[in-house]
């Protein structure tokens, strides 16, 4: 499949409201059907930002009613969904990702490898990066600050990521990090980024929005503004990853045929 239909979602949350930030995505879960393959959702969008103090009440289970939720929401309405939470395992937190397909599996289940201050006293950090097969392509997923280090996307794309899904939780005033990195890391690893932020105000930070993606060339193909509540659809030429990949390997032949 050489086009895929992506939508990025940038709502507002409530920091610590499961029941209203769930019932968004599963509003909007439902309202994609039909018409894109991939819904992408922010960090940690069904609990919105914990705190060591309300963290032990805000994390589920990767088993547990929410993702149970989006999983048959992202069935009944025949779209795959990539979506942010608050992880428990036993006692430990993680500041986790999946991409549930459109039968309702889980295909990928990701924790942040890179702490930003507000997931210390919180989460622990992930160990893996990992990379599946979805639709044709492969495809990763990273969290917010990972995206600022060149490593973690490196990873992806040494498995052979088509698609990095970048769920985001940025604030102001340093949304332009993102803004200028999506873009870099895209080309250098020949693969288009996609990225879904939050916006409005949070319990502790004001969101940037700008909801992003950049193809493998490094090429913006769509933004989002940095302060309205919106839903912004994408087509991905999935061949353009092949082609950046090519050019590059013929750059690459160049220099080394030229010293």
């Amino acid at each position: 499949m050489s086009a895929l239909h992506l939508r990025l979602i940038q709502p507002t949350l409530a920091d610590g409201d499961i029941p209203g930030n769930l019932a968004k995505a599963l509003r909007a879960i439902a309202a994609s059907a039909g018409k894109v393959d991939l819904v992408v959702f922010p960090e940690t969008h069904i609990c919105g930002f914990p705190t060591p103090q309300n963290i032990a009440q805000l994390a589920e289970r990767v088993d547990g009613p929410s993702i149970w939720a989006i999983r048959t929401a992202a069935q009944r309405a025949g779209v795959s969904v990539a979506i942010g939470f608050a992880e428990n395992v036993e006692g430990r937190y993680f500041n986790a990702a999946v991409l549930i397909d459109a039968n309702g599996e889980v295909r990928l289940h990701y924790r942040k490898n890179y702490l930003y201050d507000s997931d210390r006293g919180v989460f622990e950090p992930g160990t893996t990066f990992p990379v599946c097969e979805w639709r044709g392509i492969r495809i990763g997923l990273l969290i917010c600050f990972d995206i600022e280090f060149p490593g973690p996307a490196r990873q992806l794309a040494r498995q052979g990521a088509d698609l990095i899904v970048l769920l985001d939780g940025m604030m102001h005033p340093y949304g332009y990090m993102h803004r200028n990195a999506i873009p870099v890391r895209a080309m250098d690893n020949q693969c288009y980024i996609a990225m879904a932020n939050r916006v409005g105000p949070g319990d502790q930070y004001r969101f940037s929005g700008e909801s992003h993606v950049a193809d493998p060339f490094g090429k913006t193909v769509a933004l989002a503004d940095t302060s309205n509540e919106t839903a912004i659809d994408v087509t991905l030429d999935i061949v353009q990853a092949a082609h950046a990949r090519a050019a590059a390997a013929q750059r690459v032949g160049h220099r080394i045929a030229d010293h």
